[in-house]
């Protein structure tokens, strides 16, 4: 057996609906198929034609555990979280911080990579990674040399 990558993450939220508009809206994922025979509510989304994360309605207070809330997105780097592999991810910043998202980003020089990290409705850490970069206009809140 090989791991090839990512296939899926689910992630339990008290908050549905503000987590289906975190991933859907403000990180470009979009709400595709989820089977009927489910026992929960919930919505499957996806990237292109592969469902990444699956939403899953908590039934109580029951939601993947961040026990200890990061003050600050730079100190985050042992939290537990899912890192989605993209293009173009600075247009996800655009679209947080018009929303009023707090994120924090870094650009690796060697190698060539882009994080944006952000807290979804629910505190769970999500992390885009962009390998292909190219040119990024405007501010970055760290550049590692």
């Amino acid at each position: 057996m090989n791991i090839i990558g990512l296939d899926h993450r689910g992630i339990r939220t008290k908050k549905l609906e503000a987590s289906r508009h975190f991933y859907e809206d403000l990180l470009g994922l979009s709400k595709g198929y989820r089977p009927k025979a489910l026992g929960t509510k919930g919505y499957w989304l996806y990237a292109g034609d592969t469902p990444v994360i699956h939403l899953i309605e908590a039934p109580h207070d029951s939601v993947d555990d961040n026990t200890v809330r990061q003050d600050q997105l730079e100190t985050a780097a042992g939290q537990t979280h899912i890192a989605l592999a993209t293009q173009g991810a600075r247009e996800a910043v655009l679209r947080l911080s018009n929303a009023g998202v707090p994120y924090w980003d870094r650009l690796f020089k060697d190698p060539v990579m882009y994080q944006v990290f952000a807290e979804d409705p629910d505190g769970f850490l999500v992390e885009l990674i962009d390998r292909t970069p190219g040119e990024i206009d405007g501010p970055i809140c760290k550049i590692v040399g």
